[in-house]
């Protein structure tokens, strides 16, 4: 059994999540009886696959499980996977996977081109370093659920705009509940986008309180990219809740979600192919014997 799932692949299960959203793209041109099994089928065989390779990835590895940069974002794309497979059985004619699934193959992407290697941990930084990561995590995820919103918020008010009637089997959530959604997000991924930064500041001060040299300058892309972000968050947060209640102020949030989601897009990329010492291993002092030689 650990043989054959040690060999499951991240082809495997994106395979199965690009074969679900091809059948979700499908809905807008024909109507299929038997598309809607077919679709979740596959969805949930990318899951299960997907479950089974973070589990074998966290048992054999020999750091703290799912602590680096390729395991985090798979990790993502997992929650939101699921997500869309657990909203998929409650409202089978939502096409919910039609928006979030490409952010799922996306994740999926950006942690093939990431580092393997787990990020340095000491019994000194384990604790702060899982909260830093988690907290990262569900910002990241708050502002991809918020985005996703948005974007399905465009589509059904173009919808209404134009007069158009829904299609049979192809049901959009209400305005004001996508709305709310995104709202919410944008709330949620200000503040743990803040503390995700704040705890980091606190594990590079661990780092360097127990007299390691390769704490991560403040200078760092790292640093810079996501104070950025966390900025630019809580402004976007800022604003949504000044003009929720004016008019258009549902379009306006709406839009500072999808630049949120831009903003957070530009700062993985930059992760991805920018220079760093974020996630470098510390390098302890040189012993005193060594610097007299």
């Amino acid at each position: 059994m650990l043989d054959f799932v040690s060999r499951i692949s991240v082809v495997c299960f994106a395979a199965s999540y690009a074969v679900a959203l091809a059948c979700e793209a499908s809905r807008l041109l024909f109507r299929s009886g038997v598309r809607g099994a077919v679709m979740v089928g596959f969805a949930a065989a990318g899951l299960v696959a997907h479950t089974a390779f973070l589990l074998w990835r966290a048992a054999s590895e020999g750091a703290v499980p799912l602590s680096s940069p390729f395991d985090w974002y798979l990790l993502a794309a997992w929650v939101l996977a699921a997500g869309s497979l657990a909203l998929t059985l409650a409202t089978p004619r939502t096409p919910i996977g039609l928006f979030m699934l490409p952010v799922v193959l996306a994740l999926i992407g950006a942690a093939t081109l990431s580092s393997r290697e787990p990020f340095p941990q000491t019994p000194a930084t384990q604790v702060w370093g899982m909260i830093h990561g988690s907290l990262n995590l569900a910002a990241s995820l708050a502002v991809a659920a918020g985005a996703i919103a948005a974007v399905m918020w465009l589509f059904q008010a173009g919808r209404l705009a134009r007069k158009q009637a829904p299609k049979r089997g192809f049901r959009m959530p209400s305005l004001e509940r996508l709305f709310e959604t995104t709202r919410h997000a944008m709330t949620v991924a200000a503040w743990t986008a803040a503390a995700g930064f704040t705890s980091g500041i606190i594990l590079n001060a661990v780092n360097k309180q127990r007299g390691l040299l390769e704490t991560v300058p403040w200078t760092d892309p790292v640093v810079l990219r996501m104070g950025m972000l966390v900025s630019w968050l809580i402004v976007a947060a800022v604003i949504a809740r000044v003009v929720k209640q004016r008019p258009g102020g549902a379009r306006t949030i709406v839009w500072l979600s999808l630049v949120s989601f831009a903003v957070l897009t530009g700062s993985i990329l930059w992760g991805l192919f920018g220079d760093t010492r974020h996630g470098v291993p510390p390098v302890s002092p040189p012993a005193i014997n060594e610097v007299a030689a």
